[in-house]
């Protein structure tokens, strides 16, 4: 994965948005229109932007040192289980994000940052599949 087309691709969004959750959100209920009814109380949008910054937080540290992504995701997969969520929307939602930014960027968008994307989004997926670890 090309971590530094990844950063340009959040470079272009921040330039060119000044708040990218609405549209990462109407992809993500588009394809999973029953993850809508859990954000009933979110009226001013709070909740999906700070998900939003949480995961490109996320996303950060897993491009860097990796401190704490993978684990955050393994504890988030399973804050989200207790509420419903399958596990399958976690890339999923980076992949809305991809889509997204996207769309955002425009023709700035680059192969290699799809690509980067693509990769990410299949490496969540490995994350929040594998066998949970004991201590």
């Amino acid at each position: 994965m090309d971590a530094q087309a990844i950063l340009d691709s959040l470079d272009l969004v921040a330039e060119r948005s000044e708040d990218p959750a609405p549209q990462v959100y109407e992809r993500l209920f588009a394809r999973y229109p029953e993850t809508e009814a859990l954000f009933i109380g979110d009226k001013r949008g709070a909740a999906r932007g700070q998900m939003l910054r949480q995961a490109i937080d996320t996303l950060l540290d897993y491009l860097g040192p990796n401190a704490f992504a993978a684990n955050f995701l393994r504890a988030e997969l399973r804050n989200h289980d207790d509420i419903g969520v399958p596990a399958e929307i976690f890339p999923a939602f980076y992949q809305a994000m991809a889509e997204a930014f996207a769309d955002i960027a425009g023709e700035a968008w680059t192969p290699a940052m799809q690509a980067s994307w693509d990769e990410l989004t299949a490496e969540v997926e490995q994350i929040v599949q594998a066998p949970a670890q004991t201590i």
